[in-house]
């Protein structure tokens, strides 16, 4: 498959993601206003890439530390009972890692999360997941 140019990539045309909540080193994070479930952020590649093997070794090593530091932060304030990671490239053609919080009964236990039944974020989740990334001291 071939990469798509940084002029087809939504997020190189803007200059950065929308709905940033903080930067980090090789990375954004974004508080979407529509989520799957609480606490759910997503960490997007500063660089235009689709696979994770495409970047530089150390644009490769700060990504992947940024996606940690964001998970470790999450799973720190907001206690959930595990995070789940997806990475995708095929519709948004921009290295991007989706981490959801999951919960003890949340709404998709025993199946996979489906984006697609995203509900609006509630303030309270926006105020916790907030406070939770600040920590990074970015946001």
């Amino acid at each position: 498959m071939a990469a798509a140019s940084m002029d087809e990539c939504p997020i190189c045309r803007a200059g950065r993601p929308q709905d940033v909540i903080a930067e980090l080193g090789g990375t954004w994070v974004t508080l979407p206003p529509l989520t799957p479930l609480p606490g759910y952020v997503c960490v997007v590649a500063k660089s235009h890439v689709r696979e994770p093997f495409e970047l530089a070794e150390a644009e490769r090593r700060a990504f992947w530390d940024d996606v940690d530091r964001v998970a470790a932060v999450i799973a720190a304030s907001l206690h959930p009972k595990k995070l789940n990671y997806e990475i995708h490239g095929n519709v948004l053609p921009h290295l991007h890692v989706h981490v959801f919080p999951r919960w003890p009964g949340d709404r998709f236990e025993g199946r996979p999360i489906d984006p697609r039944e995203a509900r609006p974020r509630t303030e309270e989740d926006r105020a916790a997941t907030v406070q939770a990334l600040k920590s990074l001291g970015s946001v």
